[in-house]
C-alpha cells in the first residue's frame, strides 16, 4: 500500500523559517552577483546609439536597469523554485519526525502492537528500523513477564485448592516452592531487561 501525503505543511513553522533562510540566501548571491558585476564592469566603456546620437557610458552604467529588472525577475523565479523543493525536501524530513512523534507517543502510553512505517523516499528509514526493533524487544520481555505471572497465578490457583483441604502433602508444598523459586527466577531476569534509574 503506498501512502500519498496529503498535507506538504507539516510543521509550518520549520519549513517557514528553512524556505525563508534558503530564499534568502538566494536574493543575496543574486545581489552579490548583480554588485560584483556592476564592479567590474565599472573601468569598461560601451557604445550605443540613443536616439540616433553615438552615446558612450560607462559599461556599469549601460547595463545598471537592466541588472536590476533582469536580477529582480531571476530572484524572485529562483526564490518560487526554491520554495517548491525545499517545501518538497523539508517535507521527507517533516513527515517522518510528524510521524516518529506520534509512535513514540503511542510507545510511552503502553501500546506496542503497531509497527512504524514511512514512505520509501523519506528520509530516516534507519531510525524506523531501530525503533521497530526497540518496540520488538519490549514486547519479548513484557511476554515473558506476562508468561510467568500466569505461571504464579496458576500456582497460587493450586495453593489456594491444597489450602481448603487440612492436610498438604510435603511432596505438593516441595513442588510448588520450587515452581515458585523457577517463576521468580524467569520474573527476575525478564525484568532485569528493563533498565530503570531513580
Amino acid at each position: 500500500m503506498r501512502h500519498k501525503r496529503r498535507h506538504y505543511f507539516i510543521n509550518k513553522a520549520f519549513q517557514a523559517e528553512f524556505i525563508l533562510k534558503f530564499c534568502g540566501l538566494v536574493i543575496l548571491g543574486s545581489a552579490l552577483f548583480g554588485i560584483l558585476l556592476y564592479l567590474f564592469s565599472k573601468n569598461a566603456l560601451t557604445t550605443s546609439f540613443e536616439n540616433s546620437r553615438l552615446v558612450i557610458k560607462s559599461t556599469a552604467d549601460y547595463i545598471f536597469p537592466g541588472l536590476i529588472s533582469g536580477g529582480l525577475l531571476v530572484a524572485v523565479i529562483t526564490a518560487l523554485s526554491a520554495t517548491i523543493v525545499v517545501v518538497l525536501m523539508t517535507h521527507r524530513i517533516v513527515g517522518p519526525m510528524y510521524r516518529f512523534e506520534k509512535y513514540i507517543k503511542e510507545v510511552g502510553s503502553g501500546k506496542l502492537y503497531s509497527d512504524l512505517k514511512i514512505r520509501k523516499k523519506d528520509q530516516f528509514q534507519n531510525m524506523v528500523e531501530a525503533l521497530n526493533k526497540m518496540t520488538d524487544d519490549l514486547k519479548l520481555g513484557l511476554v515473558e513477564v506476562n508468561d510467568v505471572s500466569g505461571k504464579l497465578d496458576k500456582l497460587i490457583g493450586e495453593l489456594s485448592d491444597s489450602s481448603s483441604r487440612e492436610i498438604l502433602l510435603r511432596e505438593d508444598i516441595k513442588r510448588i516452592v520450587s515452581e515458585l523459586k523457577k517463576d521468580k527466577q524467569n520474573l527476575t531476569k525478564a525484568l532485569e531487561y528493563f533498565k530503570i534509574k531513580y
